[in-house]
């Protein structure tokens, strides 16, 4: 039971939609959310996640569920790595040193190495497509930087009401992702850490939702202190109807392209390093 929610946030976090190159001009930061315009918070979000095309971070991951067999919880070190606004990924998970589970994406595949499985197995899927077995099949890997806030809103985005000075700002994707076929994100004025992100069905059903606290500034070379982007230190994610909690700490983020080494998305590179028993190519057996 523990591995099948270390998977479910592999899964989750197994790669990323790029972000559109949406480049607005930056609107002031004391613009408040009553006076402000879509395109003021879409222009902000664009220039708060510029400096973020490439990016590293530790941290810990915290799974809390329940089941019929009471409450559990499992902790695990993580690390994840995007390069080139997401098109290129890498998430590992590891506990006292020893390689639990690996997943990443490049711009056609994503890939998930699940080394504590019997036999160790690999599953490879085209971008897009969404994992099968998956606790967060809705999800699939294209989500993880749509819930940390980390890429811009196309400017097709539009007002979704509000909640207290809070303003909901939501747009559609570009292709649907399993059940996933809009966004919308809670966020206090243009260009600020937005407070929750949630994914939504055709319905309008939160399929999956993170809550994101404590703001890290994330060091670039090239820019002053004051100018740093923010993540958010701490995310909660919680799927739908799910009994489960996945708590991320991120510790360390940064941008230093020391830290962001090509064989960490070179799925080739990572098959001899990790040598799964079995390799499963999602594609291929995916029925008509």
């Amino acid at each position: 039971m523990r591995d099948r929610w270390l998977a479910g946030a592999l899964l989750l976090l197994a790669g990323c939609v790029a972000p559109s190159a949406n480049q607005g001009s930056v609107p002031p930061a004391d613009l408040v959310a009553s006076s402000a315009s879509v395109a003021d918070f879409v222009a902000g979000q664009s220039a708060r996640t510029r400096a973020l095309d490439d990016f590293a971070s530790r941290g810990s991951l915290e799974v809390r569920w329940k089941d019929d067999e009471g409450s559990h919880f499992e902790q695990t070190q993580v690390e994840l790595a995007w390069r080139e606004r997401g098109q290129r990924m890498a998430f590992r998970a590891d506990k006292v040193g020893e390689r639990l589970a690996w997943a990443g994406a490049d711009a056609g595949r994503w890939w998930i190495f699940e080394l504590k499985r019997e036999p160790s197995r690999l599953t490879t899927g085209r971008r897009g497509s969404v994992p099968r077995d998956s606790i967060l099949p809705f999800v699939g890997p294209e989500s993880v930087l749509e819930l940390m806030a980390a890429r811009a809103w196309p400017e097709s985005a539009r007002a979704a009401g509000a909640e207290g000075t809070l303003r909901w700002i939501e747009w559609d994707l570009a292709s649907p992702v399993g059940a996933w076929r809009r966004t919308r994100a809670l966020v206090e004025r243009p260009g600020s850490l937005p407070q929750r992100v949630e994914l939504l069905d055709s319905t309008g059903h939160a399929i999956a939702r993170s809550t994101l606290t404590r703001p890290l500034s994330v060091p670039v070379n090239g820019l002053p202190t004051g100018a740093w982007p923010e993540i958010a230190g701490t995310m909660r994610i919680e799927a739908g109807e799910s009994r489960a909690t996945w708590d991320i700490f991120w510790d360390q983020p940064g941008t230093d392209p020391a830290r962001l080494k090509d064989r960490l998305f070179d799925v080739a590179v990572l098959i001899e390093a990790l040598r799964p028993q079995e390799v499963v190519d999602q594609d291929a057996t995916t029925k008509p």
